[in-house]
């Protein structure tokens, strides 16, 4: 049984800690955003829209489905920020 809880922890946990984390580094003084800043926002981003999007097709249970949706949308959120506000090379 704790071998099942650690899967299912790995597997929520960068749709119900990644998103938000990252969409809060890419909000954070956008326009001053290093290189290892975006790629750690992508690294974070990327796994949880995809595991959100898991999440919600699977439909599992209403709470699976809610943290889909929030690792979806808050990882796409901080993708977009990312997309706005790149850096214009000259």
């Amino acid at each position: 049984m704790e071998s099942l809880a650690l899967a299912v922890t790995i597997l929520v946990s960068p749709a119900m800690f990644g998103g938000p984390i990252a969409l809060l580094l890419s909000l954070f003084r956008p326009d001053r955003m290093s290189g290892f800043r975006r790629i750690f926002i992508l690294v974070l981003a990327l796994p949880s829209s995809v595991i959100g999007i898991f999440l919600i097709i699977e439909n599992i249970s209403r709470g699976s489905t809610t943290v889909g949706a929030l690792g979806l949308s808050t990882g796409l959120g901080a993708l977009w920020q990312l997309k706005r506000h790149r850096r214009q090379t000259p």
